[in-house]
């Protein structure tokens, strides 16, 4: 400021010039286009931006997408059947059941398919009881014999199938790679619910048809690893729609298939191809199906302790691991399952049938 004789003892007056600034009525709107602004930012420079702005070569040697020669295809066989409609709206996959069955080359002079083993039976009848589908589907090389055939057989439909010897190119020698790749066929055009013959269910699969494809992982018997790092996904149960691309993706890699590395394609490829495509599948702990394992203990306490509650798990099935629990389901008996209290005879009592009594006795001859 001045001093006073500056200013002949007068004070000095110096006029500012007033510029009006509004804020808008409510700061909402200025924030939103901040916002805004800030997401369309980001989401223009983020390195896994899912619509990038590619474009193509002006070369004279590019083919257009267009013209790509289709994949290579697999006939529809003519014996799988046509899709049924799904149980309820809104589901995508047919309300339907499959079995793959006798498969195995007749031997020893025998005519006749295997006799159906108990266990078995118990396993068709869980899906009978729990699941109530429209079909349930038999496919079969070699019809089974014996009484539990003959009780469970009316409530099946009966498909001869033609087993695969090749996909590819490449040689299906082993009977159970050959059923791979049917049930795979019969996702594929038919669509429903895939079961192994020593799957029991446990509850219905209602919730998980509305999803395109639907597996479960296979824990891997190494403790070391981690939960989400499983053997694979396992292919005893298979919940699908016709038509799904997960399918497709699965069957065309069969175009690298290797006979003698045991379970790449039915249980370690699955698993691959959903981590490249995680949207066209959903997929499910190993303790949806898969649970108890076969490694260790886990049989033995199945079987033998009241250890592991099935019915308070909330799993929807379990796979009881023929090849490795044999000892225990070859000799089961309705008598044996009501008596010996043990977890996986508390699972099964309910699917025992109102014949089962009677037909067991004349099957050992005790009549």
């Amino acid at each position: 400021m001045l001093p006073l004789w500056a200013r002949n003892g007068k004070p000095l007056t110096i006029p500012l010039t007033r510029r009006a600034f509004h804020l808008p009525l409510s700061p909402i709107p200025l924030l939103l286009i901040i916002v805004l602004g800030i997401y369309f930012l980001l989401r223009s420079t983020h390195p896994y931006s899912t619509s990038p702005n590619y474009t193509l070569s002006s070369s004279p040697f590019l083919i257009p997408p267009s013209k790509f020669l289709p994949p290579q295809a697999i006939d529809r066989p003519t014996y799988i059947p046509e899709p049924v409609s799904p149980k309820k709206k809104g589901m995508v996959v047919p309300d339907a059941v499959h079995y793959v069955y006798g498969l195995k080359p007749l031997e020893g002079g025998r005519t006749k398919g295997e006799e159906l083993p108990y266990y078995a039976y118990l396993a068709m009848r869980s899906a009978l009881v729990n699941l109530r589908p429209k079909v349930i589907y038999f496919h079969y090389q070699h019809l089974p014999t014996g009484p539990w055939w003959d009780l469970i057989s009316p409530h099946l439909t009966l498909i001869e199938t033609q087993v695969p010897d090749t996909i590819y190119g490449r040689p299906l020698s082993h009977f159970a790679h050959k059923a791979d790749v049917l049930r795979l066929l019969m996702m594929k055009y038919t669509g429903g619910i895939y079961l192994d013959i020593d799957v029991f269910v446990i509850k219905p699969f209602d919730d998980l048809l509305y999803f395109p494809t639907t597996l479960g992982m296979e824990a891997s018997p190494d403790s070391r690893r981690d939960a989400l790092d499983p053997e694979g996904l396992c292919n005893a149960i298979i919940i699908s729609a016709p038509g799904s691309t997960f399918i497709d993706r699965w069957l065309a890699s069969y175009d690298t298939f290797d006979g003698g590395v045991w379970a790449q394609h039915s249980v370690q490829k699955s698993w691959e191809i959903a981590r490249s495509h995680p949207d066209e599948i959903q997929v499910l702990s190993e303790r949806a199906f898969f649970w108890p394992m076969w490694h260790g203990d886990e049989i033995k306490k199945t079987h033998e302790t009241t250890e592991y509650d099935f019915a308070k798990t909330g799993q929807y099935a379990y796979h009881a691991w023929e090849s490795l629990a044999m000892k225990y389901l070859e000799n089961l008996s309705p008598k044996s399952i009501r008596e010996n209290e043990n977890s996986f005879n508390k699972m099964v009592r309910p699917f025992i049938g109102s014949e089962d009594d009677a037909t067991y006795r004349r099957w050992k001859g005790h009549d």
